[in-house]
């Protein structure tokens, strides 16, 4: 699948601070191991200078997650913060489940999003930038989408809408986004989008 470069997912650079070995997942619950379901879920955010925001969205992403009933990680994506933010994340890495990813001073911000993508695990990747453009809360509906077979969702808000609505793409409407140019990564979806795992596998190899 050929990919627009201009939006989709590159090879990242490393001017950042990353653990060598990934946490360990936050386990929800037995259900899944009962069930013998056993996908899991990423969540990547992108952040800076919003310290106030992530000490409550931090703990949202949590009880949400958890609830969904898969094992999941967080993935914090920190573009050079100089407020409270890297001390915030400091303590929230101590928690199963979450990894921050800083990003040093000068570093290209839009590496951010690409970095997260590639250490996600997730077989559902989650992308939301903590400028929150669209409501977090919309994040159960889009994982019973992607359990409805969509291959990406993300969120949209009309001009002159007081909410946002989601937009979700299965199979056929990715080959039908494909088909004769550049896969269209949507802008939209590094606001608020999910994005399954062999999707982003085939943008990554295609990129």
């Amino acid at each position: 699948m050929k990919v627009n470069s201009r939006a989709a997912p590159a090879a990242p650079s490393l001017d950042c601070d990353a653990l060598d070995t990934p946490p360990s997942w936050a386990h929800a619950s037995g259900w899944a191991q009962i069930s013998g379901t056993r996908r899991t879920v990423s969540c990547v955010l992108t952040c800076r200078n919003q310290a106030p925001t992530l000490a409550k969205l931090l703990p949202f992403l949590s009880d949400t997650l958890t609830e969904c009933g898969y094992p999941w990680e967080v993935i914090v994506v920190d573009i050079a913060s100089v407020d409270q933010t890297r001390a915030l994340l400091a303590k929230w890495g101590e928690l199963p489940g979450f990894q921050t990813l800083s990003l040093h001073p000068g570093a290209v911000s839009g590496n951010a999003f690409a970095l997260g993508l590639y250490r996600a695990r997730g077989d559902a990747v989650i992308l939301l930038d903590a400028a929150l453009e669209h409501s977090p809360a919309l994040i159960p509906h889009m994982i019973l989408k992607w359990e409805d077979q969509a291959r990406m969702v993300f969120a949209l808000r009309e001009p002159g809408a007081a909410t946002s609505r989601l937009v979700s793409w299965d199979d056929a409407d990715v080959r039908r986004q494909a088909a004769g140019r550049d896969f269209p990564f949507p802008r939209e979806a590094t606001a608020l989008g999910l994005i399954d795992r062999v999707l982003l596998t085939e943008l990554m190899q295609g990129g």
